[in-house]
């Protein structure tokens, strides 16, 4: 009898599906969210939602795919609860791509907005976190040039950050980790709105310190950063040769970094040390193909990515934020010492010694390496 009522239980959950399922006919999809803050300092709600498929065209011949909802809230939750009122149907954020917030709603409290999706426990933290300059709302209303759905879109352009390395995709997941730090110090994407084309440019990125958005940098300086984390893995370096309005095109295949703190007489320097490997992708000036010139091209590079992690070190030294996290390495390397500098780290770090070695190798394909004797 007890083995039949188990069986009975289990076909009864097996049969009747999870408890909490969402039938399609009684929600919709969010596929992108904008938050930013009206003049009243209340929260506004922007979303793309998904439009189930009817067959219908529009003027144009296409169908249309999404729909942009907007509604108001003293709190996120406020303002997503009120949501219903204007789309009619419970919303999903299960398939969302990205969450961005404008300068306004930044600029005030990052951390605050974005709670109710870091507290969501069906969601992965996989979806996207970007700052728009201005109004979120308008980069959803920015339309796909590559892709009908436009937050598809954005994230591939997020993916596609690892062959451009000119802004440093930044997952919910990862900003949480970011804002665990006592500074609640990191960054995020910038995305620009094109008015004129209702487009958008993904470039740049801006500190987050205090958990609110204090400064930018440019394409430059995220480069550097993102030299400096590790976290390049290819990217094109352009290299002035010598003569002037001349350039070579390097293509970075692979990139590693190492950091390490050191101690010496009290005194601590970061010790940053980068190994790129590429190839040369293109010349816009013939020059002799030779060891020589391979190796005077390394050295090139070699300026050219310290340059500009010096730049990255530089902005954040001057708003005392360290968005390259040193003082991870710091508390492992020296925990004793830490206990004593932990409070006063923004004013440490501003002031600390990088000192950057770029050890490049230009990589030969089979044909250069047979005329080089390198084989």
């Amino acid at each position: 009898m007890k083995t039949l009522t188990a069986v009975i239980g289990l076909l009864t959950v097996i049969l009747g599906g999870c408890w909490n399922n969402i039938e399609l006919t009684e929600t919709r999809f969010v596929t992108a969210v904008g938050i930013d803050l009206n003049e009243e300092g209340r929260y506004v709600l922007t979303v793309n939602v998904m439009k189930p498929s009817s067959g219908k065209t529009d003027a144009g011949g296409a169908a249309e795919k999404s729909a942009i909802i907007q509604s108001t809230g003293y709190t996120m939750l406020d303002a997503a609860r009120n949501m219903i009122e204007y789309s009619g149907y419970k919303l999903s954020y299960h398939q969302m791509q990205y969450v961005a917030i404008g300068t306004d709603a930044a600029k005030k409290d990052i951390i605050g907005p974005l709670d109710l999706f870091f507290r969501d426990q069906e969601l992965s933290g996989r979806h996207w976190v970007i700052y728009v300059e201005g109004k979120a709302e308008s980069l959803l209303h920015s339309k796909g040039n590559t892709n009908d759905i436009q937050p598809l879109q954005i994230n591939e352009k997020m993916i596609s950050n690892r062959s451009i390395g000119k802004y440093p995709p930044v997952r919910s997941l990862d900003l949480m980790r970011m804002m665990a730090s006592k500074e609640k110090v990191g960054y995020l994407p910038i995305s620009h709105p094109i008015q004129s084309k209702k487009e958008s440019r993904e470039a740049g990125a801006v500190i987050i310190k205090g958990g609110k958005a204090i400064a930018s940098i440019n394409e430059t300086q995220v480069r550097g950063l993102l030299w400096t984390t590790g976290k390049i893995k290819s990217t094109i370096v352009i290299v002035p040769l010598k003569k002037q309005g001349q350039y070579a095109s390097i293509e970075i295949v692979d990139s590693k970094t190492k950091i390490r703190p050191v101690l010496e007489n009290n005194q601590l320097y970061i010790q940053v040390t980068v190994h790129p490997h590429g190839y040369i992708g293109s010349l816009n000036h013939a020059i002799p193909i030779d060891t020589e010139t391979y190796k005077w091209l390394q050295t090139k590079i070699n300026h050219v990515i310290r340059d500009e992690i010096h730049e990255a070190v530089a902005v954040a030294q001057k708003n005392k934020a360290d968005i390259f996290g040193f003082h991870e390495y710091v508390h492992r390397a020296y925990p004793q010492v830490w206990k004593t500098w932990e409070e006063q780290w923004p004013a440490r770090f501003s002031e600390l010694d990088v000192k950057v070695n770029v050890q490049s190798k230009l990589l030969l394909n089979g044909l250069l390496a047979e005329q080089l004797g390198e084989k």
